[in-house]
């Protein structure tokens, strides 16, 4: 029981961390998504992909926690679903590393150096540069997506780490029951077997009456009632 609960514990410590970080990292991009809806457009494939996939995955972490608490039945299909979300969060760092990697590194401006009419006076002006022609991230955005894409690579890791534990978790439970099986058959067989002569007659016994028991029927009348008795005996 002490290594179930050890790995037990391990796996719900794991699901917290996963909940706070999955939060804080929906929460930034639901902030991003805000940024382009006040403009009256949609935000980009990445940021959406990301922000659902948090959401998602941090509903499931936390209805897994309660579950993991209200009674001892962790299954495989609680690593499947670690398996799939790890998959989908894998795919939506992908995509928002492709926007903060070409809209973030990008020169926000540059600076052309311009002459007046005459060509006596020479001036710097600068201009949005050709390669970041969105405006959302021309200021602190480009930070907040990175932070988000940095929460969503440790919850890839988090995600794969409660993953082996939950699976580890199932067989440690498995071979507990099995283990536990084991001694009430053989508490129950050597209590039997002190008051029938020892263990082994009674096990041996009690297979050979499972597979050889015979049932025997008599009939006979009541003296009271003239009606018919069936006794039934298994010898």
């Amino acid at each position: 029981m002490a290594k179930s609960t050890g790995t037990s514990t391990a796996l719900t410590i794991v699901r917290v961390f996963q909940i706070l970080t999955l939060i804080a990292c929906w929460g930034i991009l639901a902030a991003l998504v805000n940024v382009y809806n006040s403009r009256g457009t949609v935000a980009p494939a990445g940021v959406l992909t990301l922000f659902i996939v948090a959401l998602l995955a941090s509903i499931w972490a936390f209805c897994v926690v309660l579950t993991q608490a209200r009674a001892r039945n962790t299954a495989y299909w609680m690593t499947a679903g670690d398996v799939i979300l790890l998959a989908a969060l894998i795919a939506g760092v992908v995509l928002i590393s492709k926007i903060t990697s070409s809209r973030c590194n990008a020169p926000q401006q540059q600076v052309v150096y311009a002459t007046s009419a005459d060509g006596t006076k020479v001036y710097p002006t600068t201009v949005s540069s050709a390669n970041n022609s969105d405006p959302v991230w021309s200021g602190h955005n480009c930070d907040l997506a990175k932070a988000a894409m940095g929460l969503g690579i440790a919850n890839i890791i988090l995600f794969f780490i409660s993953a082996i534990l939950a699976a580890v978790v199932v067989v440690q439970n498995k071979q507990e029951d099995e283990e536990l099986v084991r001694e009430k058959i053989y508490t129950a067989s050597t209590r039997s077997g002190g008051m029938r002569g020892g263990s082994g007659a009674y096990v041996e016994r009690s297979e050979r009456s499972r597979s050889c028991s015979r049932r025997h029927r008599h009939r006979h009348g009541s003296p009271r009632s003239g009606e018919y008795i069936i006794e039934e005996r298994i010898v």
